[in-house]
Parts: structure tokens; C-alpha cells; sequence
């Protein structure tokens, strides 16, 4: 089997979490969900339970939907 580059290897982890908010904790360079709920704090608390007090918190967005920065954010002219 050949090795994963680190961006598929990440779309593979959070693949089943579409919408939804994870906690993630990283073991010697590897990643793992360790909790995720509907919202920032109930995944934060899912990760604490399981002893995972300081896992990085992370949005994963909706896999149909497109970000297109705004023009008017731009430097102005």
C-alpha cells in the first residue's frame, strides 16, 4: 500500500465528521479525532472525558459547499 501525503491522510480522518465540529490530538506526528459533537464545547467535552483535556479544536465545513473570498476584502487600490 503507498504511502499517504499528510493532506489526504488528514481528509481521510475527518472524512465521517462532515458538519460537524472535532477535537483533535496528535500522537508521535500522528493524528486522531478523540471527540466531536454539534458544537465547539460539546466536542471539547467529549475530548476531556476521554482524558484528552488540551486536543485542538476544528470546524469541519460541509463537503458540498464553496469558499469564494469576498472582493471587498481586498487591499484597497
Amino acid at each position: 500500500m503507498p504511502a499517504m501525503d499528510n493532506e489526504t491522510a488528514f481528509a481521510e480522518l475527518i472524512r465521517d465528521y462532515e458538519d460537524q465540529w472535532v477535537a483533535i490530538d496528535d500522537r508521535n506526528g500522528v493524528k486522531f479525532i478523540v471527540g466531536s459533537g454539534k458544537d465547539a464545547v460539546e466536542a471539547a467535552q467529549a475530548a476531556e472525558a476521554k482524558g484528552f483535556p488540551d486536543a485542538a479544536l476544528l470546524r469541519v465545513p460541509s463537503f458540498s459547499s464553496t469558499f469564494i473570498p469576498s472582493a471587498a476584502l481586498a487591499a484597497p487600490h
